[in-house]
């Protein structure tokens, strides 16, 4: 009588074991709701890192265009506006037509690339210049504005 009570509880506990392998219900949703807020959380980063990324690039370009428009109007300082000059002292895409370096608001906005102006960028691009005292002598200050859709 002892063997057969002794094989009948290992037999017994084998099967309760066997029962207990597999995951719960619950044991699964906790591990399905950790293994969503991480998969999240990864594309929520590469998102936000892609964004950064297309906004930077705007930067870039706008500070591009800027920057050839300073150096463009490097050539126009001049005290003799009345000899020949380049592009009769006109700026190119100035829309003022006037003397690049005259006080006034001129926009150059057409002097940014068709791809920078047009939709959605709509960029825009101006500059003010001012006349300054120098010590006796009048002095041009220029300040660029440039503006552009994210």
């Amino acid at each position: 009588m002892g063997l057969w009570s002794v094989c009948g509880r290992r037999a017994a506990g084998r099967r309760a074991r066997a029962a207990r392998r597999g995951y719960t219900l619950v044991e699964t949703l906790i591990a399905m709701m950790l293994i969503s807020v991480v998969v999240t959380s990864v594309f929520s980063l590469v998102l936000t890192a892609r964004i950064g990324v297309k906004k930077s690039g705007k930067r870039g370009q706008a500070i591009f265009y800027l920057r050839q428009i300073m150096e463009g109007l490097k050539g126009f300082v001049t005290a003799d506006t009345s000899a020949p000059g380049p592009n009769n002292w006109v700026l190119p895409g100035d829309t003022c037509g006037c003397w690049a370096l005259q006080a006034g608001n001129h926009n150059v906005t057409n002097f940014l690339p068709p791809s920078f102006r047009a939709a959605p960028t709509n960029g825009q691009l101006s500059y003010v210049v001012t006349d300054a005292n120098c010590g006796g002598q009048t002095c041009k200050q220029v300040s660029f504005s440039i503006s552009w859709v994210e």
